[in-house]
C-alpha cells in the first residue's frame, strides 16, 4: 500500500467513493476540502468525514479544510474580460473551471508538503456534459499538470453510475440516496454560482453550441491556464 492519497473532497457520493477506493490502496487518505467566498459556507461534508473516521480510524482518514480565496481570484478574476472576448461566453472560463484549477494548485502544494504522490478526484461522467472541469480534455490536462510535479492524478469513479449506491457497499450510510437530491444537498454545500453554470449549460450553451464544441473549448481554456498554474506553483513549492 502507498503511504497516502489525497482526495479533492466535497462530501458528495462521487468524492466519497473515490476516498473509499483510495483506502483500498493507501494507508492514509487526506480529504481536502477547499472554500472561497463565491462558494458560500461549507460544513456538510464533515458528517461524511466523521463517518469514514469511525469506520476506518482517525489515523487513516485525515480531514483538511482551507480557504483558497487568493488562488481562486487569480484564476477567475485575472484577465476575465479577455477570456470573455476570446471564448464569447462566460461558461467556459467561469466559476467551475477557475474554482477547480485553484483546488488543484492547493492540492499539489499540500501533496508537496506531506510527501504525497497521488491525488484522487470524484470527477464523474454524469456531470461531464455540464461542468468543464469534468470533461475529458480538461481531466487529461490536469493529469499532465500533476505529472510535471512527479505526481499522479486519477478519477477512479469516472465511469461508475449511482455512486451513492456504491458507497453503501462499503458501509457508508451518510451519502445514501444523495444522487436523487437537487439544489440542496445533504452532504455537500450548494454553490449558487455552480447551479447557475449548470442551468446555463443545460438550457442554453450546450444546446446552442453543441457538446463537441464545449468539450474542445474546455481543453483550450485549460491549456491557456496551465501556463499560469505552473508559474504560480513555482512560487509556492
Amino acid at each position: 500500500m502507498t503511504n497516502g492519497i489525497s482526495i479533492l473532497f466535497s462530501g458528495g457520493p462521487d468524492s466519497s467513493l473515490a476516498a473509499l477506493k483510495a483506502l483500498e490502496r493507501a494507508e492514509t487518505v487526506h480529504l481536502l476540502t477547499f472554500q472561497h467566498k463565491k462558494m458560500g459556507k461549507i460544513g456538510k461534508h464533515r458528517k461524511v468525514v466523521q463517518e469514514m473516521q469511525r469506520l476506518y480510524g482517525e489515523n487513516r482518514v485525515i480531514g483538511y479544510e482551507d480557504n483558497i480565496d487568493p488562488l481562486f481570484n487569480k484564476f477567475f478574476l485575472t484577465g476575465m474580460h479577455k477570456k470573455l472576448i476570446r471564448y464569447r461566453t462566460f461558461y467556459i472560463p467561469w466559476i467551475c473551471g477557475a474554482c477547480k484549477l485553484a483546488m488543484h494548485i492547493a492540492a499539489i502544494r499540500y501533496n508537496h508538503v506531506h510527501h504525497i504522490t497521488t491525488t484522487y478526484d470524484g470527477g464523474n461522467i454524469e456531470s461531464s456534459p455540464y461542468f468543464v472541469d469534468q470533461m475529458e480534455p480538461y481531466i487529461n490536462g490536469i493529469k499532465d499538470l500533476y505529472r510535471s510535479y512527479g505526481m499522479h492524478y486519477e478519477c477512479p469513479v469516472y465511469n461508475i453510475l449511482d455512486t451513492d449506491k456504491e458507497t453503501e457497499k462499503y458501509g457508508l450510510t451518510s451519502t445514501k440516496d444523495t444522487k436523487k437530491e437537487h439544489v440542496i444537498f445533504s452532504t455537500q454545500h450548494s454553490c449558487v454560482n455552480g447551479l447557475f453554470v449548470h442551468a446555463h449549460a443545460r438550457l442554453y450553451y450546450k444546446p446552442l453550441r453543441g457538446k463537441n464544441r464545449t468539450r474542445d473549448l474546455s481543453g483550450q481554456f485549460l491549456n491557456e491556464m496551465l501556463r499560469d498554474c505552473r508559474t504560480f506553483l513555482s512560487e509556492l513549492i
